[in-house]
């Protein structure tokens, strides 16, 4: 099997400081490769879903769409400008909107920060720069303080999501070397397109031909015996 990523080394210790925004304003700077991900109050994105869902090397798709809208921007308990981020979701694009879950965007001078059901993670750290590494859970317990496990790769690249291209780009690249291996896989990786945002999320968790269980296969071969992945592509 062909892994997607490649292991991460060990590399950037993440700052955990946080640096006050400037008030009054609902529109995050753009210097540091920021602009990677625009944050602006108003700001809508429509996303088609594809889940696939596998069973002896056999898929079953079902398609949606996700909604993303900033709606509203606020100074939190540190001075940083957070962005509410509320997403919907609808099975056919004639239904109407449902809202699933409310987040946050926190943005400073060292990152970009997520937080969803009270878990935060580092989405972007700046400056942006090809190779960088850092780990995304340092603002929870899910890793060592010293954890890498998220990194850029092709910054500046040109890349197609869908029906649509993007000029320059980045690439986040989520990878555990611990669990991939010929057997398995467990990665994510995101793009954002520069003065646009997410243009591109996609996850994989699978599991390969083990030539065991009774399943007839091949080892090496991406025979999936098991697994499921998700891909969110902007739409408009």
């Amino acid at each position: 099997m062909k892994r997607l990523l490649f292991p991460v080394a060990a590399g950037l210790l993440l700052s955990l400081g946080l640096v006050g925004a400037c008030k009054n304003t609902s529109e995050a700077p753009t210097a540091s490769g920021r602009d990677y991900y625009p944050l602006k109050v108003g700001t809508e994105r429509v996303y088609d879903v594809v889940d696939r869902s596998y069973t002896n090397n056999r898929p079953t798709e079902t398609r949606s769409q996700v909604r993303e809208q900033l709606t509203e921007s606020y100074q939190d308990a540190t001075g940083a400008l957070t962005y509410k981020l509320v997403r919907s979701s609808r099975a056919l694009a004639t239904d109407a909107w449902r809202v699933d879950s409310v987040q946050t965007l926190t943005v400073n001078a060292q990152n970009l920060l997520l937080t969803r059901s009270n878990w935060r993670t580092v989405e972007l750290i700046f400056p942006v720069r090809d190779g960088a590494e850092w780990n995304k859970n340092a603002f929870n317990d899910r890793d060592t303080l010293v954890a890498v496990n998220r990194r850029y790769e092709a910054v500046g690249a040109s890349v197609v999501a869908g029906a649509r291209s993007y000029d320059n780009t980045l690439t986040t690249y989520d990878d555990d070397p611990n669990r991939n291996n010929l057997y398995q896989e467990f990665n994510s990786r995101q793009v954002f397109a520069k003065g646009i945002g997410p243009v591109l999320r996609e996850s994989r968790a699978l599991n390969y031909c083990q030539g065991t269980g009774g399943v007839t296969c091949q080892v090496g071969t991406n025979y999936i015996v098991s697994g499921k992945t998700h891909t969110e592509t902007l739409a408009q």
